[in-house]
């Protein structure tokens, strides 16, 4: 279930830290342990007095122990631990509140709780780490069809119509849904308004693993849902879905994992150049667990 966020009251310091130190830019994180990490290397520069078990005190911890493993990702934060924490940084209200959406990202366990809360965390205006990844480019990987209409640009015969464009699609789409992920596309800098039509540019979407695996997540699991219901809207013939259940010894599971990624890439050999293609396709591979590995 997920967690709804407690107002963080105002900051009172409970001594302070070291005054030639600025505090690193939490807006510009978007990982918690690191923004951690960075406060306490920029204390210590300025005060070499200054250590974890100051840190620790500061924020009113028993020991410096918790922090040092929460630092090293061995322990989460709590609700409590965490309040005790925006007091001890004396962060004022706009950072703090982007603190604690941004443990909560962190800290979060299903999708649907990373999506909530870098939703959050996308409504901070100032937060440059995020906007390296815009709202609309956020959006394009929670639906399909944004990915699929920017293949489709490439094929022979494209038409810049959102009625024509949703003809093509499969399942079914609306025009106003075409015409919503073409804006998002646009918005997001993946493709440009040109005198025929749009035209895809060559743009990566640059932003850090911590985000990155969101937007994989969400693309992945749109894919395998569609995968699941084209086994009952799509022909036979146009469509291959099958598996494998097998036993094997712990040591090949890496080498099964490096099999799949040379077979994707293999599959890259396919594609063509734009305006050569004739279809757009997707091609799902899943290797995962049905037993418990070795203790």
């Amino acid at each position: 279930m997920m967690k709804k966020n407690k107002a963080i009251p105002s900051p009172k310091s409970k001594g302070k830290a070291p005054a030639a130190s600025p505090l690193p830019n939490v807006l510009n994180y978007t990982q918690y342990r690191q923004f951690l990490r960075d406060y306490l290397d920029l204390a210590k520069e300025t005060d070499p007095k200054f250590s974890l078990r100051a840190f620790a005190k500061k924020a009113d911890f028993s020991g410096h122990g918790f922090l040092r493993f929460v630092l090293e990702g061995k322990r989460n934060l709590s609700q409590r631990t965490l309040l005790k924490l925006v007091l001890a940084l004396e962060l004022p209200k706009d950072k703090a509140r982007y603190f604690e959406n941004l443990v909560f990202f962190n800290q979060a366990k299903t999708l649907a709780e990373k999506n909530h809360y870098y939703g959050e965390l996308l409504k901070s205006r100032k937060a440059t780490a995020i906007r390296k990844l815009n709202a609309s480019q956020f959006e394009i990987f929670k639906q399909w069809h944004p990915i699929a209409i920017l293949e489709l640009l490439g094929i022979k015969g494209f038409r810049p119509h959102p009625e024509w464009i949703a003809s093509q699609l499969e399942p079914k789409v609306e025009p106003k849904e075409v015409q919503d992920s073409l804006k998002l596309l646009m918005q997001a800098g993946l493709i440009q308004k040109t005198a025929n039509g749009y035209q895809a540019k060559d743009e990566a979407i640059t932003t850090d693993d911590e985000v990155l695996n969101l937007l994989v997540h969400n693309y992945h699991v749109q894919m395998m849902a569609l995968a699941a219901k084209s086994m009952e809207n799509v022909e036979p013939d146009q469509r291959d879905i099958s598996s494998v259940c097998l036993k094997i010894r712990e040591a090949d599971f890496p080498k099964l994992k490096q099999q799949i990624q040379w077979m994707r890439k293999e599959f890259r050999n396919y594609a063509v150049e734009d305006g050569s293609g004739e279809r757009v396709v997707q091609v799902n591979i899943q290797l995962f667990p049905l037993s418990r590995g070795k203790a």
